[in-house]
């Protein structure tokens, strides 16, 4: 195989944080309705060049109850963004499982 073709079918990612490729962050939202709080959630991960490959949103009663999840996020950045939704003024409550698979 030529150097071209070996570069063109090695992964896309590699380095140390290659252990992170096959976990994944699951984020669970607890928010009080706003109109703006799901973008405002999906901002941090925008941010940061993600895209979440589950975003579910419903609404019970006066409350929202998010879920996003987001593959490769290493542990201290998944805590990072898990602090600042925590921050916002409309978000009660953030759950931050870290899953293999």
């Amino acid at each position: 195989m030529s150097s071209a073709l070996a570069a063109a079918a090695a992964p896309a990612v590699s380095g140390p944080h290659l252990a992170y490729v096959s976990r994944s962050a699951h984020f669970e939202i607890i928010a009080n309705v706003d109109p703006h709080i799901s973008l405002r959630v999906l901002n941090y991960f925008a941010q940061r060049d993600l895209v979440p490959s589950v975003f579910r949103s419903r609404r019970v009663r006066e409350r929202l109850e998010m879920r996003v999840v987001v593959p490769g996020l290493s542990d201290h950045d998944a805590s990072v963004i898990a602090e600042k939704m925590r921050g916002q003024f409309a978000v009660a409550a953030v759950t931050l499982e870290m899953m293999v698979g």
